[in-house]
């Protein structure tokens, strides 16, 4: 056998690829699995480029040289190195390389030989398995942040605030670069997000419906040099759950917030019932002997020639008499004894004349009161007295609060069909705890001897007596802020 049919029969008997290139990357010879694996014929292979051939072109350069620096070094031993080649029809087919240079009588390199074993199908077992842990860390990833989640659910006591902050704190743990992830959740006119967030060209986003209606947004935003094509599917089903929960967690707290007002409210209407009644219960039996107490001192005082201490007295006795009177009214209003007798009113004529009676306390304290009077308004249905006696109590209370002077401003609006009465100071202000209480009978902040704790009940019940609506906005040092509503619908004008 020659030598030429002899290395033809080895590279035929050897198990796997056989190749031998010049040092041009040309192709001198090469066996049946080579024509097997890649789809040419040996005819169509002889003397073209190995790497023209078989290597894509972004990996050419790196490829070649790889190859003829480990053919270069200084054993000329044996070289093992893993790449890949592509097929005639596009596939590609993994390959573990053992290199040799042939060498002439010299010495010299003339060729290089390379003997390779198909790995295909262990480098495509191996991605799989690769991508099944992948998956199955990501699944966990996720399932860890919904069991959280569901865990956030159940923490009713803590505030919608806290839950929310919570819930964009742990959504970037779920995704595949929790460092490059951040999520930010819009719910009305307040934003909780992770720190650094900002919209890219990786985003999930999703509006917040609640009841029908768009509350706000979801989002969740991978930074822009993050080396990732997108979200995995996992990861959008988890973002449509999160958004779900984020639904929900909203509904369930804002039905229960409600259920509690509407509970508080039914507590407070009946204990204002009672109250009610048993004020109404007491001014009945007190007015009468008041009434006597005041009578006889008031003729006595008509007796000639009376010592001037028994004057001083009796006249003391006819003042604390007209204050417990006064006190009885109050009660009679807040136990709605003294039902409103509406009328069409001018709110402007009846405001300015309720403002005559606080003047001379205003000019005593040094506070201004300044008049700012819609002219258009039209005439409201209302019992005039009572809506003196909400003028009267709401400016009392202000120039109460005053005590090193300012200003009283009172406005009357028109607006939408409905009139607006507006009393705003420059008082103190209150503190959110004594806010909270300003409309429960007998709660003040003032002297026993100053007041009584119920010009703020009494107003709360003429206003509410009328259809209307009654809100204070105060806080310390910035002043208080009354603003009543009053229904002025058309059916209720006056026919001119």
């Amino acid at each position: 056998m020659n030598l030429q049919n002899y290395y033809e029969t080895v590279m035929e008997l050897t198990h796997g690829i056989v190749v031998t290139l010049d040092l041009g990357g040309g192709i001198i010879h090469g066996n049946s699995e080579l024509e097997q694996l890649s789809g040419y014929n040996l005819k169509e292979l002889a003397g073209r480029d190995w790497f023209e051939v078989f290597i894509p072109k972004n990996e050419r350069e790196m490829a070649r040289r790889a190859l003829f620096e480990s053919a270069a070094g200084p054993d000329r031993g044996i070289t093992a190195f893993a790449g890949r080649i592509r097929a005639k029809d596009g596939d590609t087919v993994y390959v573990n390389w053992n290199l040799k240079p042939l060498t002439d009588s010299n010495g010299e390199i003339i060729s290089l030989l390379c003997v390779g074993q198909d790995v295909t199908d262990l480098v495509l077992r191996e991605k799989g398995l690769l991508r099944e842990r992948f998956t199955l860390l990501e699944r966990n990833k996720e399932l860890s942040c919904l069991y959280s989640l569901s865990q956030l659910m159940g923490e009713i006591h803590k505030s919608m605030d806290n839950l929310l902050r919570q819930v964009v704190d742990l959504l970037p743990t779920a995704f595949q670069n929790p460092e490059m992830t951040y999520a930010r959740i819009r719910l009305g006119h307040k934003i909780y997000e992770t720190p650094g967030y900002e919209d890219s060209d990786y985003m999930l986003k999703s509006d917040l419906v609640v009841n029908n209606e768009k509350r706000g947004t979801l989002s969740v935003s991978v930074r822009n040099d993050a080396a990732r094509p997108g979200f995995i599917e996992d990861e959008r089903d988890l973002f449509s759950t999160v958004v779900q929960q984020v639904v929900i967690l909203v509904s369930k707290r804002e039905t229960r917030l409600a259920k509690q007002e509407l509970e508080r409210q039914l507590r407070q209407s009946d204990r204002l019932a009672k109250i009610g009644q048993f004020s109404a219960g007491v001014a009945h039996e007190i007015n009468e002997p008041l009434a006597n107490i005041l009578g006889f001192a008031e003729l006595a005082l008509q007796t000639p020639n009376l010592p001037k201490q028994v004057a001083t007295d009796l006249n003391n006795i006819v003042d604390s008499s007209l204050h417990a009177r006064e006190i009885i009214r109050k009660l009679m209003f807040f136990g709605r004894q003294l039902p409103p007798q509406p009328t069409f009113i001018d709110l402007n004529d009846t405001v300015d004349q309720a403002l005559r009676i606080t003047e001379s306390g205003a000019r005593r304290g040094d506070i201004e009161i300044v008049r700012d009077f819609d002219l258009t308004m039209p005439k409201i249905l209302a019992d005039p007295q009572h809506m003196k006696q909400v003028v009267v109590n709401l400016v009392v209370n202000a120039i109460q609060a005053m005590t090193e002077g300012g200003t009283v401003t009172i406005q009357t609006v028109s607006h939408d069909g409905d009139a607006y009465l507006i009393v705003e100071d420059t008082g103190p202000g209150m503190t959110p705890d004594v806010l909270k209480m300003i409309f429960t009978p007998f709660f003040t902040t003032k002297d026993v001897d100053k007041g009584s704790g119920l010009g703020l009940s009494v107003t709360h019940g003429i206003v509410k007596a009328h259809g209307g609506l009654i809100q204070v906005e105060s806080s310390p040092d910035a002043g208080t802020r009354v603003e009543v509503a009053l229904p002025c619908h058309p059916c209720c004008r006056e026919d001119d």
